[in-house]
């Protein structure tokens, strides 16, 4: 774990670690809640919870935006600071090895482990989509394929890059609705992408312009989600229009929440309690292999008969717990043996 202000030292990478152990903590949480949001196949087990979506959805609204945020980040480093990935073929072949053969290896057999297919076109429309959890190793593998040539255009025409990302966005809804889907969650998510490049590309002016205003952005996040989420549905009742609208929400509610997450991080001062150092590299060190992880150990405990009797709130609580540490433990195994470290690309 460095030392010193967080993001603040020339690299700005310090800490980085503590940011992503909540990212990928939040994206557990967020799954833990998907039996009681009908999202899960296994909802049919418990039933649809009105506060429980609720919760669910305003998790959503944070912990894959910033898990992409988080992304630009890093990769904004390796470029601008450690010069990686100096030619395309060189990012090609190590982001294979990172996502690609993971996600040709473990999507099928979770579709296997899951799913209900009655044909092969069934199992390969399935890798297609993208299957649970897993959609995000193809989506993020594209949108560093689309992001690397623009790379030096989004770097020095910020304004105009912004533009084109929005324009892209606007895409996600027709290139999902043409059999695109993981062209449609890159059009999705690579604004935040792109944020979190700028973010530690433009560091410094952008820690002050937002020091001490964590509150703005929070409450306006908060009033905007209770807007789209409260209000707004009960005069819109299109279904093309409240697809659309589920859609471009998630710019607002997206940048106001990776804002506010990031102002919070930044008022730790790079500084970590001694007896978290440990676990929070651990888990850092492992965040790939619990998003990959989780989501099967969370069906698994979803599906056990004496669960479903247990209250609510302890559902939850256990299955995220349960579905982190097992997932942890497992990470740190399979990583000691070369085939584990081969299928990450570690």
């Amino acid at each position: 774990m460095h030392k010193g202000t967080i993001f603040g030292l020339p690299s700005k990478i310090d800490n980085i670690d503590f940011l992503r152990v909540f990212g990928i903590s939040i994206v557990v949480l967020r799954h833990a809640f998907a039996p009681f949001t009908g999202s899960w196949d296994v909802g049919k087990l418990y039933g649809f919870n009105e506060v429980a979506s609720i919760i669910g959805s305003y998790i959503s609204t944070i912990s894959m935006p910033l898990f992409v945020f988080i992304s630009g980040f890093l990769f904004s480093y390796l470029r601008n600071y450690l010069n990686k990935y100096q030619t395309y073929p060189i990012l090609i072949k190590k982001k294979t090895r990172r996502l690609l053969i993971p996600y040709l290896v473990l999507s099928p057999l979770y579709i296997y482990s899951f799913l209900d297919y009655i044909s092969f076109f069934d199992f390969i429309k399935y890798i297609w989509s993208g299957p649970g959890h897993l959609w995000f190793l193809p989506m993020i593998f594209i949108l560093f394929l689309i992001f690397y040539p623009l790379e030096s255009f989004l770097k020095t025409n910020i304004i105009r890059g912004s533009f084109l990302l929005l324009f892209l966005f606007s895409l996600g809804p027709i290139t999902h609705y043409i059999g695109l889907p993981a062209l449609a969650k890159v059009f999705k998510y690579i604004p935040f992408f792109y944020l979190g490049y700028m973010f530690y590309l433009k560091n410094d002016v952008i820690s002050k312009y937002l020091r001490n205003k964590f509150y703005l952005f929070f409450f306006l996040h908060l009033a905007l989600f209770f807007f789209f989420y409260a209000i707004l549905p009960n005069y819109v009742d299109n279904r093309i229009l409240s697809s659309l609208i589920a859609h471009f929400k998630l710019i607002p509610l997206g940048l106001l929440s990776i804002t506010f997450v990031y102002i919070l991080f930044s008022t730790t001062n790079g500084t970590v309690p001694k007896s978290l150092e440990n676990i929070i590299g651990t888990i850092n060190k492992n965040s790939y292999y619990i998003y990959l992880i989780h989501e099967p150990l969370l069906k698994i405990f979803y599906e056990i008969d004496i669960v479903r009797s247990l209250p609510i709130y302890l559902v939850i609580i256990a299955g995220f717990t349960i579905s982190f540490f097992t997932s942890l433990i497992l990470s740190e195994v399979i990583l000691k043996f070369k085939v584990g470290r081969l299928l990450i690309g570690a």
